[in-house]
């Protein structure tokens, strides 16, 4: 009986070293896992920005070529009713246009440049995000293992006591003291700590 009885109690001891070991890998993989979706989202979010800056380039080019047509066909027009172009006239309305195709321009800009920064602050943050994520994944990992490792140990420890007081002849009997295992009589229970009364 006592070498089933160490058999026993030593494929337990294995059983949950192996359970917190196994855990631990899995929280390791998980982590690898949000990192790589961190580091892939933050990839995309900059490849993004970069697009939305090409786009505003194309546009700005667009734009400046439909304004050229624009001035054009306002002298041609100007001109075509006998309007002096150097008049004050033909310089207030040239100058108008010019000034809302500056602002129309400067607005395209800066509405580019605040999609292309929130887009890198978005994948910043969610990379930000997937770090902090295996982090925590990995302290959990390390804690499954701790808490593997500590139960195989109790295991053992409970084991070998049990298998000691029988060999010394004092059943071990979880007594009114709390862990029994030759606890005095008169004692109190305090949890894991026995007070001899």
């Amino acid at each position: 009986m006592t070498v089933l009885t160490v058999a026993a109690v030593g494929t337990q001891a294995y059983s949950q070293y192996k359970q917190g070991s196994e855990t631990n890998k899995a929280y390791r993989r998980q982590a690898e896992l949000t990192e790589m979706q961190g580091e892939q989202q933050y990839k995309a979010g900059q490849k993004q920005s970069e697009l939305i800056q090409d786009s505003a380039k194309q546009e700005g080019k667009a734009q400046k070529l439909q304004e050229a047509q624009i001035f054009s066909a306002q002298r041609a027009a100007l001109a075509a009713n006998g309007i002096d172009l150097s008049s004050v006239t033909a310089q207030d309305i040239t100058s108008d246009s010019f000034n809302k195709a500056k602002i129309d321009e400067i607005n395209m800009r800066y509405n580019a440049d605040i999609n292309s920064w929130t887009t890198m602050e978005n994948a910043r943050q969610k990379r930000w995000s997937s770090k902090l994520e295996a982090s925590q994944l990995r302290y959990s990992g390390k804690q499954a293992k701790r808490a593997g490792t500590m139960q195989a140990f109790t295991t053992l420890a409970v084991g070998a006591a049990t298998m000691g007081a029988g060999a010394a002849g004092t059943p071990a009997t979880a007594g009114k003291g709390g862990y029994g295992l030759g606890t005095p009589k008169g004692s109190i229970n305090m949890g894991t700590w026995t007070k001899l009364a």
